[in-house]
């Protein structure tokens, strides 16, 4: 008896010491990830860009929610100060990136308040023919997302990613609701960053009415978007598979790139014969590569 009574005395010793190091351990990295925090937010306050992304970057990595407030601040900026570094477009989009990394609801009103404060300004490119000495525009653009500086993107780009964001976060019916209706936007991009948040919501049913807005797309960067979305939702060799074809022979590289993610997300072993044909007549370097990617991704062996 006694035996058995000391046996048990070790054994509920033991498990308490046991529990109570593991206790430790939590409190320890928990106190680790709040030191952080407070370090990183004196950066987020910083008028060097790098500086501020690299703070988000860091918080973004931080477990649970720790942080998502200050990542909704650091979305918002500062608007009593227009002209101020925290209000960068850059910022704003790396934020949101953080944001859909961390995966908190809560930050989905915050995004859908800032996605609609800005891309109200935005308006539509116009469509010419570009020469090699036009410039590529930054941060100042409303209506090009394409940019020289990484630190320099335009405001067009950060919608796009909030757009993107919203998809990665648990849906709501105002989310929802959001990246319907911006595939109406007057923007190209928008128009295009609703497509990818559509597929990226894995949800095809979000796709109902997208053709026939496809039909009436006169921008072809938007129109390869929707119906890579489609496309990728649906994975059949249907008419959307034979529409990204003809997008590989789009004039303009992005749109091949983009004809190219959208026979990935299809994930259909038929997309590898023609992305090898477009590859023997790619000359851009930029868009060879990613084709070569895209062949690779389609072509590997992957466990079901």
């Amino acid at each position: 008896m006694t035996s058995k009574l000391t046996r048990f005395l070790l054994t509920t010793a033991f498990l308490f010491f046991h529990q109570a190091s593991y206790l430790t351990a939590d409190a320890f990295a928990k106190e680790k990830s709040l030191a952080i925090l407070e370090e990183q937010r004196t950066h987020l306050s910083s008028t060097d860009p790098k500086e501020v992304i690299e703070a988000i970057e860091k918080i973004s990595l931080l477990g649970g929610n720790l942080g998502v407030r200050d990542l909704i601040q650091t979305l918002h900026g500062t608007p009593n100060f227009p002209l101020s570094m925290q209000n960068a477009p850059v910022i704003k989009f790396y934020a949101a990136r953080a944001l859909a990394y961390k995966g908190d609801v809560v930050a989905v009103p915050a995004i859908i308040k800032e996605f609609k404060d800005k891309s109200s300004a935005l308006a539509e490119r116009v469509q010419t023919k570009r020469k090699i000495q036009d410039p590529v525009f930054g941060s100042d653009s409303l209506a090009s997302p394409y940019f020289f500086n990484p630190d320099d993107m335009s405001i067009v780009l950060a919608c796009g990613e909030m757009l993107r964001t919203l998809a990665a976060l648990p849906l709501t019916d105002e989310s929802t609701k959001v990246i319907q209706e911006a595939l109406k936007h007057k923007n190209f991009y928008i128009r295009a960053s609703a497509a990818d948040a559509i597929y990226l919501t894995n949800r095809i049913q979000l796709t109902t009415g997208l053709a026939e807005i496809i039909s009436n797309e006169k921008d072809d960067f938007a129109k390869v978007a929707m119906t890579s979305a489609l496309a990728g939702l649906e994975k059949l060799p249907n008419q959307n598979f034979k529409s990204l074809l003809t997008f590989l022979e789009n004039s303009d590289g992005e749109i091949r790139k983009k004809a190219s993610e959208g026979l990935v997300r299809m994930d259909l072993k038929l997309g590898a014969t023609y992305l090898e044909k477009a590859i023997g007549r790619e000359n851009d370097p930029r868009v060879l590569y990613q084709l070569k990617e895209d062949y690779r991704m389609i072509t590997s062996f992957r466990v079901p």
